[in-house]
């Protein structure tokens, strides 16, 4: 046997995927179109107004960057959260409460995301102790959650946030017309880092070795449990992070906040090339997912689309991406499964 510390390197690792490139190219593509077919969008012409535009995208999609980046590491081990959309809320009107009654700033914050860690945490227990599959758990913490935030909610009516919670959703980096938002750079960073981090990173890769074959793992001396649980409690974390930066940007406590943010996340992971049956995904490429989808919605709105038929898009988007990952993951094991016949013969 192997060396614990050395696990297998998979094969579909030590290969370029091409397909990896998809949703990149797709992005650029979407981008010019909409660039080309529309004066509002984007245009030489007028590029503080093009610049603005282009800020206030990236702007949404880093705030919900945050509650894709420990989703993208549980559907990566064959996982799911289906709670981040509430957690987002919850971490956010908690913060605000917490204020309300008198707390600082950071502590509020610091608070909020050590309860939003304790959600995780429980949320990784029930799906190892007990075997229940995580769609089952997270379905049930996010009705559980969200019904917490509406509690909140209904605390917080009519009360604005103070302005220093607030501040954190209008901090920039430089000065004048042309200054970005500073979580767009942040966001940036982040990605970037995790992607490294996930292609080098001995204990990132652990994630790759439990979703493409847990027994596998374990036979390798990867304690699977254990990592599942730390990872659903980052999930839920960078959820509260994204949902503290909702909460700062709206100013009050909304009931919406973090609807549907967890398909949102979904369907961009899975654009991203990432599969539900584990062993596939990327950070930097769900990036790329949202910005996909938020580039959909501003091309809806450009059009003078209701925008009512956003949540419709995103759903039929979600089911295009959930068919073409189940036909690529049946094509991949009918594959397999004849190589291991000739190589039988």
């Amino acid at each position: 046997m192997q060396d614990g510390c050395n696990p297998p390197v998979l094969e579909t690792k030590k290969q370029f995927d091409a397909s990896s490139l998809t949703i990149i190219l797709l992005t650029c593509g979407l981008f010019f179109f909409l660039a080309v077919t529309s004066d509002t969008f984007f245009s030489f012409g007028n590029l503080q107004n093009s610049f603005n535009n282009l800020q206030s995208i990236l702007y949404g999609v880093s705030i919900d960057f945050f509650a894709a980046i420990g989703f993208t590491f549980l559907i990566i081990m064959g996982e799911l959260d289906l709670s981040v959309g509430s957690v987002a809320a919850f971490s956010g009107m908690f913060t605000g409460y917490l204020m309300r009654v008198k707390i600082p700033l950071a502590p509020a914050i610091a608070a909020s995301l050590s309860v939003c860690v304790i959600i995780g945490l429980v949320n990784g227990f029930l799906v190892v102790k007990f075997k229940v599959p995580s769609m089952m758990i997270t379905l049930g913490s996010m009705t559980a959650v969200r019904g917490m935030a509406d509690v909140l909610c209904s605390n917080l009516y009519t009360y604005t946030y103070p302005r220093a919670y607030q501040r954190i959703s209008k901090l920039r980096i430089g000065s004048g017309a042309y200054a970005v938002f500073a979580v767009i750079a942040i966001v940036f960073v982040t990605a970037v880092i995790l992607e490294i981090l996930l292609k080098r990173a001995s204990v990132f890769k652990k994630m790759y070795y439990v979703g493409e074959n847990i027994e596998t793992a374990r036979v390798y001396g990867i304690k699977s449990g254990q990592l599942k649980i730390a990872i659903f409690a980052i999930s839920a974390f960078t959820a509260g992070i994204g949902g503290i930066y909702m909460g700062a940007r709206l100013g009050f406590a909304e009931t919406a906040i973090g609807s549907g943010l967890e398909f949102k996340v979904l369907t961009a992971a899975v654009l991203g090339g990432a599969s539900l049956s584990g062993g596939k995904g990327s950070v930097l490429r769900t990036g790329f997912g949202l910005i996909f989808l938020a580039l959909i919605l501003s091309g809806v709105i450009i059009n003078n689309i209701n925008p009512l038929y956003q949540q419709l898009i995103i759903g039929i988007m979600l089911v295009a991406a959930v068919f073409i990952d189940t036909r690529v993951s049946l094509s991949s094991e009918r594959g397999a499964s004849r190589g291991t016949g000739g190589d039988a013969k």
